[in-house]
């Protein structure tokens, strides 16, 4: 497809950050892996040597929580520790200092969800009702993690293909909570804070705004939430999903925010697998640090990146991003547009 848009540098009006977009470099990606995105999934008996379908429970640690399903089904999400945890729940809380470097213990917690007992229903592939569940269980376990004694912050995350790190291919998503803060989202709080300082207006209700006026980066709304490809997106067709109303906490939705939320997540998913051939992806969700927030600076969202590019030498040296598409494009091939 001949790029009709210029090549030009954007800066993230809340980070500062620069992404190059580069249209000229890049074409539609091609499919990855080894998923059929024209093939119906296949039947849903327990696959070999899985950990996650049901009745290998005796390959997982234990059962932290499970959602018990309406129908003949086994269960319908659960949620178990990671087997090969990067945390563990035991260890010093403080720093130590060792002359010029300073560590810490790797105290925390790390949670797989299991999105669904069948091996071969991803979230594009699920019942609006089963994607829902999903959310119930990340809701659930983000609040167990977060009212614990300890500190921690959670951080919900999913991994979809080899390229975004699944080790496994059976549907799942994962909670990793450390006891510490990580920089780079305070670093973005701090920038909204800023922003805040300086307009007034919260910066995320802003972008929203800007979004919905424009629409040429838009990809789909609904009444809770909007779906686009933000102006400084750093890869091709990364999506954000953001809820219209301020709320800085994820935390914090009700039953209809929730299931708004897991039919505008499984849009954005199914509109990758139709217009993308099913490419790799991680998605998270970025919410306030501070636990049942009000800060009028943030406001939660949930950000999709497919894996279509690699880093190189020059991102990795200067943190400068060279996003080899534009996002008006993008939106449009994701709208059905083109």
């Amino acid at each position: 497809m001949a790029s009709t848009y210029d090549p030009e540098t954007r800066q993230d009006r809340i980070t500062q950050q620069w992404v190059a977009c580069a249209p000229e470099r890049s074409s539609r990606p091609q499919k990855t892996g080894d998923r059929d995105p024209d093939q119906d999934p296949p039947h849903d008996t327990p696959v070999e040597g899985c950990p996650f379908c049901p009745g290998h429970e005796d390959m997982l640690p234990t059962v932290l929580w499970e959602q018990a399903a309406a129908d003949e089904r086994p269960w319908q999400t659960r949620a178990v520790p990671n087997k090969y945890s990067a945390l563990t729940p035991d260890g010093e809380r403080e720093p130590q200092m060792e002359g010029l470097y300073q560590t810490r213990s790797n105290y925390g917690r790390q949670e797989v969800i299991i999105d669904t007992p069948y091996h071969y229903q991803d979230l594009a592939h699920m019942p609006a009702s089963q994607v829902d569940a999903v959310l119930q269980a990340y809701l659930a376990r983000y609040h167990t993690l977060r009212q614990g004694e300890e500190t921690l912050y959670p951080f919900i995350f999913r991994n979809y293909g080899a390229k975004a790190g699944a080790s496994i291919p059976h549907p799942h998503s994962q909670i990793i909570a450390p006891h510490f803060a990580p920089s780079r989202i305070e670093n973005e709080e701090e920038a909204a804070r800023s922003r805040y300082e300086e307009t007034g207006q919260c910066a995320y209700c802003e972008m929203i705004a800007k979004e919905l006026d424009a629409e040429k980066r838009l990809v789909w709304t609904n009444d809770e939430y909007v779906l686009f490809v933000p102006f400084a997106a750093q890869v091709p067709y990364e999506l954000w999903i953001l809820p219209r109303t301020h709320e800085p906490e994820f935390g914090r939705l009700n039953e209809t925010q929730r299931s708004s939320l897991a039919r505008t997540l499984q849009e954005a998913v199914r509109r990758l697998h139709a217009h993308l051939d099913d490419p790799d992806y991680n998605f998270f969700v970025r919410t306030a640090l501070e636990y049942e927030s009000t800060a009028p600076h943030l406001h939660w969202s949930l950000r999709l990146q497919p894996r279509t590019n690699v880093e190189a030498g020059f991102e990795l040296s200067t943190d400068v991003r060279i996003n080899p598409s534009i996002p008006e494009r993008d939106a449009k091939v994701l709208r059905g547009d083109v």
